[in-house]
């Protein structure tokens, strides 16, 4: 394993530590009720409070990132990750609780964008392939989302306090590891580089005339697009339960479990697989077939509300959702105009998406209390709808050739991309 193979790893092994520091917590929610005397309304605003202070400490940890270093600030943010974590563990009260609560949100937002910078720099450093990296890195964020609740589950005889202190341990090696994970910030020498030309004649844009409006337009939209992403798959997180209800004679818990244990892998294995074999699509083409894959997954939902019809519907949804997810942080890393300042664009970029994640489950259990099962057709509808709009601008999108993804007017060719156009020019076109 070579040193960039190795970062890349310890990189990794942060993202599965930090998303499954997030869901371990769930199943010991009746613990601090007991430990705290927390009532529904004390519960609510744990998680609401975690979600908050994570949104809005997004840009702050990209506007840090840009004017420090991405591996300083995820060290930085990963001991506050980890003070919060302690706080939790051990808050004999409701209001240290939601303190500890909020200052773990507070961690894991500053982190976010210096994660992905850092692996953004990575990636240029050790010359890795953009797509094969966001693929790895989406795997993993969903490995420890499931990973999180396993552990609960083997070592619930540990207590709460021994296995979030654990937690909390884990998270500050973590923190020493991104130190030599992430490679000190260099000058981007493609910055620096002219604008690249579409194959239609002509430039594709004048960034160097107008770098911030690039930047922000592209930002915002690819922000937009995974806002959208979150919102669907959120809506579906207390909608799904409640739809898988109505088909069981009695408790509809493993029915439940079934059907987001297999989505969840499923977008795990997909993000993986498009990471390293769907690079030269480009992002328009990925986009299409994400939200294609969502719109048919969700109208086939309605079918039947058995266990095994949902499922496999719900697979379809989380194929397109996978598509997705990749789509819009890939496009962010490839932004040519961003390339100074990653850390405030994946900021911005975090911020706008958590929205999804905080509206999309209020959205969806009142369409489905309106209008029961037609609520997934009207959450498919909307994926649709996205498609033709979609399919209306896609003359915005530059052609694509042999450059791998675009994501707008200019981007930072991938390593495997220049190779492969290295290769083109040695060898004739069979």
């Amino acid at each position: 394993m070579g040193p960039g193979q190795r970062r890349a790893a310890l990189l990794l092994i942060a993202v599965i530590s930090v998303n499954a520091s997030y869901t371990v917590l769930i199943p010991f929610v009746p613990d601090l009720e007991e430990r705290v005397g927390a009532g529904p309304t004390v519960i609510a605003l744990m998680f609401a409070l975690f979600a908050a202070t994570k949104t809005l400490f997004q840009p702050v940890g990209g506007w840090w990132v840009d004017r420090w270093d991405a591996k300083n600030v995820a060290f930085v943010s990963l001991l506050i990750a980890a003070a919060g974590i302690v706080v939790t563990a051990f808050a004999g009260d409701s209001a240290t609780m939601l303190a500890g609560r909020a200052l773990w949100g507070v961690g894991e937002g500053l982190v976010s964008p210096a994660l992905y910078a850092g692996m953004a720099s990575l990636c240029r450093h050790y010359e890795i392939s953009t797509s094969r990296m966001m693929g790895n890195f989406g795997s993993a964020a969903v490995a420890g989302f499931l990973l999180g609740p396993l552990i609960a589950g083997v070592a619930t005889p540990l207590g709460l306090e021994a296995l979030f202190v654990l937690g909390a341990a884990i998270t500050a090696a973590t923190a020493f590891g991104l130190l030599k994970a992430i490679p000190a910030a260099r000058p981007d020498p493609v910055a620096a580089e002219p604008e690249p030309t579409g194959s239609a004649g002509g430039p594709v844009a004048d960034a160097s005339a107008k770098p911030a409006r690039s930047w922000w337009t592209w930002v915002l939209v690819l922000g937009g697009l995974d806002m959208f992403t979150a919102f669907i798959y959120s809506s579906l997180e207390p909608v799904l339960p409640l739809y898988l209800s109505t088909e069981q004679d009695s408790s509809a818990r493993s029915a439940i479990s079934v059907v987001f244990v297999a989505g969840l892998a499923t977008s795990g294995l997909a993000m993986w697989v498009l990471g390293r074999y769907a690079e030269r699509l480009r992002l328009v083409t990925m986009i299409r077939i994400g939200l294609a894959l969502a719109g048919v997954g969700l109208a086939g939902i309605t079918i039947n509300a058995g266990v095994l019809p949902v499922a496999a519907c719900f697979v379809v949804f989380m194929g397109g959702y996978a598509a997705l997810f990749l789509s819009a942080r890939r496009g962010i890393v490839e932004l040519k105009s961003a390339a100074g300042s990653q850390g405030k664009a994946f900021g911005v970029f975090g911020f706008i998406s958590d929205v999804g994640n905080i509206v999309g489950p209020l959205v969806g259990v009142v369409l489905y209390e309106t209008t029961g099962r037609m609520s997934f057709v009207l959450l498919g509808a909307m994926s649709g709808l996205l498609l033709a709009v979609l399919a209306l601008a896609a003359g915005r999108f530059p052609p694509g050739g042999r450059r791998g993804a675009t994501a707008g007017p200019e981007l930072v060719p991938t390593a495997n991309a220049v190779a492969g156009e290295a290769k083109d020019r040695r060898q004739p076109t069979p």
